[in-house]
């Protein structure tokens, strides 16, 4: 029950169930803290509303001009001076992998001391695709071409920014017994790339 308790401010007070009147003090703590919880309410609201992040990188940008990736012969990446400075000495053959056509180089003999590589165009995936859908590849630069690096026991694939619409891919294997100036899979494959961004021509 309420009971009188005095006289406050010329005004008889009334103090409901033990409580004393709210004072203009006591007032604006109370709404500050009811702002608060309704700030709180609407941060947690906005962090369980499956908001996109924003801190996730960009992607690089291609600081060399576009390729143009039509072409009728997979195996025109590379010239025949090119394969002789790489010394791909096999005959290039079309062929697929993972549902890419390309063109297959081949060092040495199938089996023996050597090196292989694959190369192909890719007009259905672009960089930032494959970029998105292999997060743990490593971001590197040739020749002003951002490129994704995936190397594992298969050998090494590099994905590069060549257009717009679409990637160049390339894949080396250096087998043991390869000449020593053809390095590791991964320096097979950049130096690969490189003779095929020479031959495509711009967009």
């Amino acid at each position: 029950m309420c009971q009188f308790r005095g006289v406050w401010q010329g005004s008889l007070a009334l103090i409901r169930c033990g409580r004393r009147p709210a004072t203009p003090r006591r007032r604006k703590l109370r709404e500050g803290l009811a702002a608060g919880v309704i700030a709180a309410g609407l941060l947690l609201a906005g962090c369980s509303s499956g908001a996109t992040p924003t801190d996730q990188p960009d992607a690089p940008n291609r600081a060399a001009p576009p390729k143009s990736l039509s072409t009728s012969d997979p195996c025109a990446l590379l010239t025949e001076d090119q394969r002789k400075t790489l010394s791909l000495d096999q005959e290039p053959k079309p062929t697929d992998q993972n549902g890419k056509q390309g063109c297959e180089y081949g060092s040495g003999t199938p089996g023996g001391p050597g090196w292989s590589a694959f190369a192909a165009v890719d007009g259905t995936t672009t960089y930032q695709q494959f970029a998105e859908a292999n997060r743990g590849a490593q971001q590197l630069d040739i020749a002003g071409y951002p490129t994704a690096k995936v190397n594992d026991t298969t050998g090494c694939t590099l994905v590069v920014d060549a257009a717009d619409t679409g990637t160049l891919r390339v894949s080396a294997l250096v087998r043991p017994g390869a000449p020593i100036e053809v390095g590791g899979s991964c320096d097979a494959a950049t130096k690969v790339v490189e003779e095929a961004l020479k031959t495509l021509p711009p967009a």
